[in-house]
């Protein structure tokens, strides 16, 4: 007890009490002191934040929502069942947009790309579900002489370990006015900095690939692309950390990648689901071809899936979402544990993404 009959509490008990605090809670001491700020926008104390709570949400956009909606996880009843998912919570974005894509999350944050009434009305934004904070991004001005703006062909969210910085970036397509080349440019852009970087441009001997996100993982962005000029399907890899492209080994698979294949992340791992197949392929050593280990998926065939499901791994099990219902399949068990069924049958699942409760800020660069 302090002379004045105070009572004095260790630095590291406060700490391990903030750990169990929502984001909400922990978000508002950050005005407290300097240390206070420091330390909660630390990547330690972020991180062990996460961790401690383990909370995930499945963030997602409907056609018969009108906007963002979020959904906690609960997996504590084991036992397979049918159930319909209640009315999930809605998420208000306060930016004006007719429509939106979801692009992924990392630590939290989600990367959204709005579309406004004009066809030109297109900005990125960066959201922290949780906090309700978000950031709309500076538009990336870049320009090549004698070329025309195409489309965004790949945007994705990640961070970088290295600079402890979030990242955006975006691949974009030019075109020569005059003939049909086409150059595809890399543009960067960094929270921390609140800048964007034209960093290199995409390899010619990769075939452009359709409008895509990407999977993030051990630092890279991940795609599938067809190189030339075999038309073989590698997966291309984009690193944050030395901005370079390379490829990934990937394991011999039996159809066409782009419709059967959907890349992914398991357990921190890349992988690839195989609807066919009904099985996942995991790479267990980043990079080794030798490492892939395929886990059978048992019962998913006799559930009849139109087109590519999204799909997640949270907390030891698979979240499948493929049109109006979503499977969850535990992957320690080999048995699938839960099949959800929207209420509406024309709901369809435009976008979604997997979240963690987590007090990042997209405004980044004003906390460092």
């Amino acid at each position: 007890m302090t002379s004045k009959g105070m009572v004095s509490i260790p630095s590291d008990l406060i700490t391990e009490i903030l750990y169990r605090l929502p984001s909400k809670s922990v978000g508002r001491f950050r005005c407290v002191s300097k240390y206070w700020l420091y330390l909660l926008s630390s990547p330690k104390f972020i991180k062990t934040h996460q961790n401690t709570l383990n909370r995930n949400y499945l963030f997602l956009h409907q056609s018969c929502m009108n906007g963002l909606y979020f959904i906690s996880f609960d997996h504590r009843h084991e036992e397979t069942k049918e159930e319909e998912e209640s009315i999930p919570t809605k998420f208000h974005l306060q930016v004006p947009y007719v429509n939106l894509s979801i692009y992924g999350s990392c630590n939290g944050l989600v990367l959204l790309l709005t579309f406004g009434h004009c066809s030109d009305d297109v900005t990125l934004t960066v959201s922290n579900p949780t906090t309700r904070e978000f950031v709309e991004l500076p538009d990336c001005d870049f320009k090549i002489e004698g070329h025309r703006f195409v489309s965004c062909r790949m945007c994705g969210l990640g961070y970088d370990s290295v600079t402890d910085d979030y990242k955006v970036v975006t691949i974009n397509q030019f075109q020569n006015l005059i003939g049909h080349d086409i150059i595809m440019c890399v543009h960067v852009y960094s929270l921390r900095r609140n800048t964007w970087t034209r960093v290199i441009d995409y390899p010619d001997n990769y075939r452009p690939f359709s409008i895509t996100s990407s999977t993030f993982v051990n630092g890279s962005f991940h795609w599938v692309a067809k190189k030339v000029p075999d038309q073989t399907k590698v997966i291309v890899a984009f690193s944050l950390a030395d901005e370079n492209f390379s490829e990934v080994p990937s394991p011999t698979l039996s159809y066409d990648v782009d419709t059967f294949y959907r890349l992914c992340v398991v357990d921190e791992k890349l992988a690839i689901l195989s609807v066919l197949d009904t099985e996942v392929w995991l790479m267990n050593e980043y990079g080794v071809k030798g490492s892939w280990t395929k886990i059978k998926l048992h019962g998913l065939n006799e559930i009849p899936m139109i087109g590519l499901p999204f799909v997640f791994y949270v907390n030891g099990k698979l979240v499948l979402i493929c049109r109006g219902e979503m499977l969850i399949y535990d992957i320690e068990y080999g048995r699938l544990s839960k099949r959800i069924r929207n209420k509406d049958p024309m709901a369809y699942t435009f976008f979604s993404c997997v979240c963690v409760e987590s007090i990042v800020s997209p405004r980044f660069n004003t906390l460092n």
